[in-house]
């Protein structure tokens, strides 16, 4: 029977733990580009001819005159993001210029349109 050397153990352990470092550094800097390409769409959103209000939090929650809906993020390319609300009608956020923001609402088959609340 052949002793096992401890350096082989040793550099083996080494190089799961670059591998997994590595594997850790890349996922996180995923989410951070991606929390960052929905900045456009954070915050509150106002439609004064419905009398209505959007906020869209930093964790893509999204409040309707201060209450949450119950959504999920389907899709995001660049200027869109779709949501899927919990009766299954897709709400899909649309960002053209700096100041507004549009809505689709499959429900209503209605778009509304948004600007962005000033403090």
């Amino acid at each position: 029977m052949k002793k096992n050397n401890p350096w082989r153990i040793v550099v083996g352990l080494s190089v799961i733990a670059s591998v997994s470092s590595a594997l850790f550094k890349s996922n996180r800097n995923a989410v951070k580009s991606l929390t960052s390409s929905y900045t456009p769409y954070v915050g509150t959103w106002k439609n004064d001819a419905q009398s209505l209000k959007v906020e869209i939090t930093d964790n893509l929650e999204i409040l309707i005159n201060n209450k949450k809906l119950k959504a999920t993020l389907e899709e995001s390319k660049p200027n869109e993001l779709v949501f899927r609300d919990h009766l299954g009608y897709y709400l899909i956020l649309k960002k053209n210029t700096s100041p507004t923001l549009t809505i689709y609402d499959e429900a209503e088959e209605k778009e509304f349109f948004f600007k962005r609340e000033t403090d």
